[in-house]
């Protein structure tokens, strides 16, 4: 699935620092499927503020775009549908403890970006320019 969303900048680069936090800190701890579904924890709490009354399959299809920025699809599809069975006890509770640290991460950005909806509506906006530019560019032409 290909959805594009311009808040995915806004969210982008906490996903991608957190990925490679996981890789660093867990790579030679537990399993690679425990890794990917710890991304997508973190992935849920920090879209769930923005996100977590809105439309769910709007939300579970940003999470899957964000998930899908540092795994192949495969690996993202089983990151996001299934639980890994935990190779280390703590594992299990290390799932709801990134989840609430992405929620923190998350009511940041909101907080930082008192006006979501307004930021939201500006990039929408400044696409909608971008391509009527470029229509008028191309009738010029």
């Amino acid at each position: 699935m290909d959805i594009q969303f311009a808040e995915i900048e806004v969210f982008a680069p906490k996903a991608e620092a957190a990925w490679a936090a996981l890789q660093r800190q867990y790579a030679s701890r537990i399993s690679g499927a425990e890794i990917d579904h710890l991304l997508a924890c973190f992935v849920l709490g920090l879209t769930t503020p923005a996100y977590g009354e809105g439309e769910p399959a709007l939300h579970f299809d940003l999470c899957r775009a964000l998930v899908a920025i540092s795994l192949p699809p495969e690996r993202t599809e089983a990151a996001l549908h299934s639980v890994p069975e935990p190779t280390q006890p703590w594992v299990a509770s290390a799932y709801q403890l990134i989840e609430k640290q992405g929620a923190k991460v998350g009511l940041s950005l909101r907080d930082k970006t008192r006006n979501f909806e307004d930021f939201l509506a500006a990039e929408a906006n400044d696409a909608a320019h971008q391509g009527a530019s470029a229509i008028a560019r191309e009738k010029v032409a």
